[in-house]
């Protein structure tokens, strides 16, 4: 049997506002039992509660107190503009040691998410991962034949770039959505229908696909049958049933995971070439 990817979502408010030492404790349950990853989402939980982390900063944090979960953070606002968006994720894929997701969002009439995603993974291109040097001898920090525009030009964004941070470790952090529509602009879906596994499969061969976990005594018959790559689970605490027993469960029926902690190799995807390297601008 495959080892099954397992991502866990946690709400960063609920009922009872959360400390960071709760959601700490979470994240290294998860960690423990071998999850690939936690969605870090501040849309969740109780309604009209205000979520007392954001989640990047919430990404941050977690990254400094766990060695090897990867975390994904929500969609960040959408008056974002994709060059703070490409820095903030960036910069914590750096912090994480390249452990960072991003979850985009879903798709729009406009286009928007797909062109956002567009211009994120070009400004990630900007500088080469040989770029930066340190030579203190000669006097230089990093090369400039290794740093390069962007010069988008879209229907929603005009970005010139190039972004000040350097090359994240993964190459591009993890690109997630929600539902089919973007399947092929992703590197995770996350699904709520499993009927849509194959038409995902179709449109976006290379993608990671999730389904919900809904029943836990059913969760090597949920993966058989709907044929995705693993489960996404909502995960009410450090000792949820999920990470106690189901999770473990799994991991024993599966190969072992991967000595590579970048979330890329975690869930089996490549680690993409600059398009300045391959020539394709």
């Amino acid at each position: 049997m495959t080892t099954p990817l397992l991502v866990g979502r946690i709400a960063t408010h609920g009922t009872d506002a959360p400390t960071l030492d709760g959601l700490t404790a979470v994240a290294r349950a998860a960690e423990a039992a071998g999850l690939d990853a936690l969605i870090l989402d501040d849309a969740a939980g109780s309604p009209g509660r205000q979520a007392p982390f954001e989640t990047t900063t919430l990404a941050a944090a977690l990254a400094a107190r766990t060695d090897r979960i990867g975390l994904i953070v929500s969609p960040l606002p959408a008056d974002q503009a994709p060059y703070h968006v490409a820095r903030i994720v960036a910069s914590l894929d750096h912090l994480g040691r390249g452990r960072t997701g991003w979850l985009a969002g879903a798709a729009d009439a406009e286009g928007r998410t797909a062109e956002l995603i567009e211009v994120a993974r070009g400004l990630w291109d900007s500088f080469d991962d040989d770029a930066y040097v340190h030579d203190r001898a000669d006097g230089q920090y990093w090369r400039l034949d290794t740093i390069h525009r962007l010069d988008h030009r879209g229907r929603h964004f005009d970005v010139a770039g190039p972004l000040n941070v350097a090359r994240p470790p993964q190459g591009h952090p993890v690109v997630a959505v929600r539902g089919p529509a973007l399947a092929a602009d992703a590197d995770l879906v996350l699904l709520d229908d499993p009927a849509d596994v194959p038409a995902v499969r179709s449109s976006a061969p290379g993608a990671k696909v999730l389904v919900p976990l809904l029943d836990h005594a059913d969760a090597e018959g949920l993966l058989a049958a709907s044929g995705a790559d693993g489960l996404t689970v909502a995960l009410s605490g450090a000792h949820d049933p999920f990470l106690t027993t189901t999770a473990p469960t799994l991991r024993r029926a599966g190969a072992p995971q991967p000595a590579d902690t970048t979330l890329r190799a975690r869930l089996g995807l490549s680690r993409p070439a600059s398009r300045y390297a391959t020539g394709t601008v």
